[in-house]
This record gives structure tokens, sequence and C-alpha cells, in this order.
């Protein structure tokens, strides 16, 4: 299994961000409600995507599986969709099944439309586990401790009929999470943690 280095900048936990975290999420926090109007719309993922149902396709590389279909239809995510997903994406190194965010799907099939696309999203790396993050870890310092992986927040994807950079720019201009451009290693990671870009 290839292993994205991931999402740089994720955040801290409570014991890492200290005092300094604290006063300014505070002053943040204090400033957003003192100026209403200067607080930023919703991320772009809000915009709707065409139609009345929303779908999706991947092929996990690592264990040849494909998911193709709707997973959001009549104004809701369809459960049994998301359980499939949430198994495609799965560690299987650890054999260990994450639950994923919805809204990554989301922002998959907002990207696939805008790209327009032909070929299925070959996905990278999908959920690890604690244990396989921290083995990512030793073998590179571009995996965070706190991987959004772990969480079911992030997806390393390519997509064959498209260039790496061009899906990175598109994935960027969503402002919808994370983006990371890994032209070496051959995918682009893509998470639902805060805007940030690397």
């Amino acid at each position: 299994m290839l292993l994205g280095n991931d999402d740089r900048a994720a955040p801290m936990n409570g014991r890492e961000t200290g005092r300094r975290g604290f006063l300014t999420f505070a002053a943040a926090a204090l400033t957003a409600l003192a100026v209403p109007a200067l607080v930023p719309a919703a991320p772009a993922l809000a915009a709707p995507l065409a139609g009345g149902v929303r779908r999706l396709t991947l092929h996990n590389i690592n264990t040849n599986e494909q998911f193709s279909g709707v997973y959001w239809a009549d104004g809701a995510y369809r459960p049994d969709a998301l359980k499939k997903l949430d198994v495609l994406l799965r560690d299987h190194r650890a054999k260990q099944v994450g639950r994923y965010d919805p809204r990554l799907f989301d922002v998959l099939a907002r990207l696939h439309q805008t790209l327009d696309s032909d070929e299925p999203f070959r996905v990278i790396c999908g959920y690890r586990s604690r244990r396989t993050n921290a083995m990512a870890r030793r073998r590179s310092r571009g995996v965070a401790k706190e991987s959004y992986h772990t969480r079911g927040m992030a997806i390393d994807v390519m997509l064959p009929d498209v260039e790496l950079k061009a899906i990175a720019t598109a994935a960027r201009s969503m402002e919808a999470g994370g983006v990371g451009y890994y032209p070496r290693s051959g995918f682009v990671h893509i998470d639902t943690g805060p805007v940030r870009t690397w």
C-alpha cells in the first residue's frame, strides 16, 4: 500500500495547543462575534452539485475494489452507499473500517464534475488506523501524527485522464478543506479539515 505524506498543519490536541493557542482562538472568536460582516461565507462546498442525486466512482488500487453509484438522493445521504464507501476505503493492512465524513464524498463528486473526467478516482490511500499511521510516520516526516486519514476525513487520489496539477488546482479553488500536491508520489491529498494548501 502506498502511504501518502498527508495533512500538514493538522490541528493539535489540547495538550499541545497550550495557552497561546487558546488565546489565539479566543481572540478570533471575539472578533467574529464583534464584526459579523467580516465572517466569511460558507465554503465553496455549499454550492450545489448538478442534478438531484450525487454519484461517485472510486477504484481502490490497493484492493482492486470499486464503488460506482449514488451516495446521496432525495436530500439525504444513502446509509447503504456510505457503508460500502467506508468498506472500500478501509485500512486493508489493519483490516479496520473507519467511518468517513460524507462531506469528503461531496468534495470528490464536485471535483469529478468540475474536471469532466471519464475515469474513476484512483484511491492511493483512504482510512488509516492509528497503527498504520504510526508506521507511515516512521517512513516519512510528512505524515501528521493526528492525520485526517485516521479520522475518516482524508483521501489521496489521482485521475488517469487528468493531470495531477489540474486536480490540485481545482481542489484548491473549492476551498473545502486541505489540499496537498504530491507530484513525485503521483497523488493529491484532499481532506475536510481547515482550508490550507501545500
